[in-house]
């Protein structure tokens, strides 16, 4: 038979030693015998990898970053809140202020006449009516303290001998 151009032919059979298994020979690979598992922290130190302890550092390494992102993220978000509120109580108390300037305005007794005569056309009364309420102020006053008239509190009673005493030895106060 001719020999075609690029086939090669081997020239003989593999060369097989006594040493040669698998492949070459067609024998399987003699397998190590059996031996067993050692007990202890050492068995778990020698069965991990470089690469998985390697793995497992730099998934720790990307878990705590995480942690840091997250609370970084959270940090700056309270912070928002905390300036929107902030903004919003501001808000509300120059609106307080306009609204006390408007009582303080609405209490100008001429002018109050003045408007009920000319806009609501209401008079003088012809017999005057005095009554005495002897309940006190509320505790919840609608209208700004300078306004209403407190109650006089009474006066603290005057502590006793052995009260100041007690309070005179520290940690007692």
């Amino acid at each position: 038979m001719a020999a075609l151009p690029g086939i090669r032919r081997p020239a003989s059979q593999p060369r097989v030693n006594q040493t040669a298994t698998g492949a070459a020979t067609g024998e399987p690979r003699p397998r190590a015998a059996a031996r067993p598992l050692p007990t202890g922290w050492g068995v778990a130190r020698q069965r991990m990898s470089r690469l998985m302890v390697i793995s497992v550092a730099l998934l720790a390494v990307a878990a705590v970053g995480l942690v840091q992102v997250l609370q970084t993220s959270r940090v700056a978000e309270v912070g928002y809140t905390l300036r929107d509120l902030e903004v919003e109580r501001q808000s509300l108390d120059a609106n307080i202020r306009l609204l006390e300037a408007q009582i303080a305005q609405s209490s100008n007794l001429e002018r109050l006449r003045e408007q009920a005569v000319t806009r609501l056309g209401m008079v003088p009364p012809e017999n005057t009516l005095r009554i005495r309420v002897e309940a006190v102020a509320p505790s919840n006053m609608p209208l700004p303290r300078r306004y209403v008239q407190l109650p006089e509190r009474e006066p603290v009673p005057e502590p006793a001998w052995w009260e100041e005493l007690i309070g005179s030895v520290p940690g007692f106060q």
